[in-house]
């Protein structure tokens, strides 16, 4: 699928893998709605780049997504890379915090693609990628509810490619591992982050890495062996976790990450911010 003079939306879009992709797709010659929270660092993007239309939305208000597409008309490319994380043992979990991760990771990503689709199928023309995790393929503590909201990304990515084939409309999912951005930072309980478990000391990709894995699944839609990208590729071996004799070597690191997770004192984190 062509990049150029193509419609485009990305969630998120304010830092990190989103900020990324929507400059890297403008600079190919797509018209680029960049959607977020942050009217400022939107309107900063959009300065740098004349072909980034800056759209302030909490995507997790229906009234928000019913007037992004309503302003953008016919989209050709949905890009749902918007997500929040949390770094906590499931007793210790918010309530209220568990339907927030599923609200932005799960429930608005599967409503801006149906918003989408009637006038994809319509003219037989149109891409949604869906940016996963290698969290996707195997859960793990401290990030237990995080991985069953990407399992959920991930069900609904395949099943929903499934109903497209051959009706003009493509499906994939971008799938990283570690990645070179605030996220770890945010996915918090109280003050306890995910970097205190090494994930921002572990070799990441730079969020440019994972833009150009996005556009390539654009261009490359459709083509077998494309559906799925993870990033970087070898990170697609996570899925071996699921094999029942290395279940055994997941098993066994979990209580490690398990055990670390517990915090002497416990409280709800902060805010989600607008990330990947």
């Amino acid at each position: 699928m062509r990049i150029r003079r193509s419609v485009i939306v990305v969630t998120g879009a304010s830092v990190g893998i989103g900020r990324a992709t929507a400059v890297r797709l403008a600079r190919r010659g797509a018209l680029v709605w960049a959607v977020a929270r942050s009217e400022e660092m939107l309107e900063e993007l959009a300065g740098d780049e004349p072909n980034v239309v800056p759209f302030v939305a909490d995507i997790t208000k229906d009234a928000d997504r019913a007037a992004l597409i309503a302003a953008t008309g016919p989209v050709d490319v949905l890009v749902n890379n918007a997500g929040i994380g949390w770094n906590g043992m499931v007793e210790d979990m918010p309530a209220e915090q568990v339907r927030h991760l599923f609200d932005v990771n799960v429930l608005a990503l599967i409503d801006l693609t149906q918003r989408v689709l009637p006038s994809m199928l319509e003219r037989r023309r149109g891409h949604i990628c869906n940016i996963s995790s290698v969290a996707a393929w195997v859960g793990v503590p401290p990030i237990t509810v995080y991985c069953a909201t990407k399992f959920a990304v991930q069900g609904f990515s395949e099943g929903l490619r499934r109903e497209l084939r051959g009706r003009g409309v493509t499906v994939a999912t971008v799938n990283p591992g570690p990645v070179s951005t605030s996220f770890a930072k945010r996915a918090a309980q109280g003050d306890r982050i995910t970097e205190e478990l090494g994930v921002s000391r572990m070799p990441g990709a730079p969020a440019s890495v994972v833009a150009r894995a996005i556009h390539r699944s654009i261009v490359l839609a459709g083509i077998p062996g494309w559906s799925t990208i993870a990033v970087p590729r070898v990170a697609g071996l996570a899925r071996l976790g699921a094999v029942p004799g290395l279940q055994l070597t997941v098993d066994a690191g979990s209580l490690v990450t398990r055990r670390v997770a517990v915090p002497e004192q416990r409280s709800p984190g902060p805010p989600p911010l607008d990330t990947a």
